[in-house]
């Protein structure tokens, strides 16, 4: 009894001697990453979809999302998986067997049996854990950003499902204007005050508008397919709130531009660089192999006897120094460190050009709204009455008619040019970082 406990003394002494040979250079501090939570955006019960409404659907029920969010559990098991030693290995040998002589048989036989563990030095379980962590914290501020995409993505499908249904309204004003005219010049043919060309113009006027709310109505069927997918829906089956559509206002571009810092896009950015550094320090470890500890129990089968094993080996590094992968991981990081300041660079000219289109779009929707559009419905109201009374050609009405569907459409362009413009540019800002929750601190060196 006395023997077996001393041998197991020795095993457990070979499986804890972790500490006698590692020196940690990196402190690591378990800390949970950044996780995607539903924030205050809510629906509003209208009876119709609002836009808010359809980012917290996305927000719940996207696939795409959801996706992310695995990602994130699956390198919080990486991380586990980092700081966790090799197993032990149990040895059995026999010795002075099948021999001649004396060592005929298995009288003379040595049996040794044992247990040998590899230790990890130079801190490099440390710095395993430490990679990892960067990796949960990275797919943490992955996840964020794919929720600020989804956010972007649902905005821009939302303006693109608003903007086709009120083309769908100017249509049908085109075609119920046709219409009119159609009918005055049939007045004014049958009365022989206007050439039978003009019937012919005005009944291809009303054809075209025919076609062309017809083309409205499948461009906003189409929309709302995008839209109900990127809720996670199969198809639509609601109704838009529109009224959000046309509020707009002036741009503010320093409030974007403070918030670019707080990116979950840069934020990784420098997550990654950390990460090649800890990636560095652990090739620069690994040039140093880890020792193997053993210790046993050797069996005399001759004499009865008993003794016991304790063997230390380590790998000489004369022909595999590490340093094809130091090398390697040194130039990752400098990769990492140069794709970083292009990637900044990058990300403020896009968010220069984003404010702006939004500026230029705000501009022209503004002047569309306040001077163009009321000229434009004036003047064909004067043509058309100037028509009736025998005062303007047939040709200043269809001008006229063509004129005001083309500015009400150019007007729709341009306040659907500005929620897309914005919408980018708060994806840049992360301006609805806000909206989601973050749990967990960047873990300190």
């Amino acid at each position: 009894m006395y023997q077996k406990k001393k041998f197991w003394l020795l095993c457990a002494i070979v499986l804890c001697a972790q500490p006698a040979f590692a020196e940690v250079e990196i402190t690591v501090k378990t800390t949970a990453a950044p996780q995607l939570v539903l924030g205050p955006i809510q629906s509003q019960k209208t009876g119709k979809l609002t836009l808010n409404a359809a980012i917290t659907r996305a927000l719940a029920q996207s696939p795409r999302l959801r996706a992310f969010g695995s990602g994130v559990q699956a390198a919080r098991g990486e991380y586990t998986q980092a700081g966790v030693w090799s197993n032990p290995e149990v040895n059995f040998q026999v010795e002075n067997i099948v021999g001649s002589g004396p060592y005929k048989g298995t009288k003379s036989a040595e049996f040794g049996y044992g247990i040998s563990q590899e230790l990890p030095i130079n801190g490099k379980p440390a710095v395993k854990q430490y990679i990892a962590d960067r990796g949960l914290v990275i797919s943490g501020f992955e996840h964020q950003a794919a929720a600020l995409d989804l956010i972007r993505d649902v905005t821009i499908a939302y303006a693109e499902a608003i903007a086709t249904k009120e083309n769908i309204r100017i249509a049908k004003e085109q075609k119920v204007l046709a219409e009119d005219v159609l009918k005055s010049v049939k007045a004014r043919v049958e009365a022989a005050a206007a050439p039978l060309i003009q019937k012919n113009r005005a009944e291809i006027e009303r054809a075209a508008a025919v076609i062309a709310l017809s083309k409205a109505m499948r461009e906003h069927q189409i929309a709302l397919k995008t839209l109900a997918a990127l809720m996670g829906d199969i198809s639509p089956s609601f109704k838009l709130e529109s009224s959000a559509f046309f509020k707009i206002a002036k741009p503010k571009g320093h409030a974007f531009r403070d918030g670019l810092e707080t990116s979950p896009d840069l934020l990784k950015l420098d997550t990654k660089q950390e990460q090649s550094k800890g990636q560095l320090e652990l090739e620069m470890a690994t040039a140093i192999p880890n020792p193997k500890l053993s210790a046993g129990l050797r069996n005399f089968q001759d004499t009865g006897d008993k003794a016991y094993m304790l063997g230390v080996s380590l790998p000489i590094p004369v022909f595999d120094s590490n340093s094809g992968n130091i090398e390697k991981a040194r130039h990752e990081l400098l990769r990492t460190e140069l794709e970083n300041r292009q990637t900044r660079l990058n990300t403020r000219s896009e968010l220069g050009q984003a404010q702006e289109r939004m500026q230029m779009a705000y501009v022209q929707a503004r002047t569309l709204k306040n001077e163009i559009l009321p000229t434009a419905s004036e003047a064909f109201k004067l043509a058309m009455d100037g028509y009736k009374l025998g005062r303007f050609p047939y040709i200043d009405v269809l001008d006229m008619q063509r004129s005001l569907v083309g500015v009400q459409q150019q007007y729709i362009e341009a306040l659907k040019e500005f929620q897309v413009a914005k919408a980018n540019v708060e994806r840049l800002a992360a301006t609805h970082l806000n909206t989601l929750k973050i749990t967990g601190k960047s873990n300190a060196r």
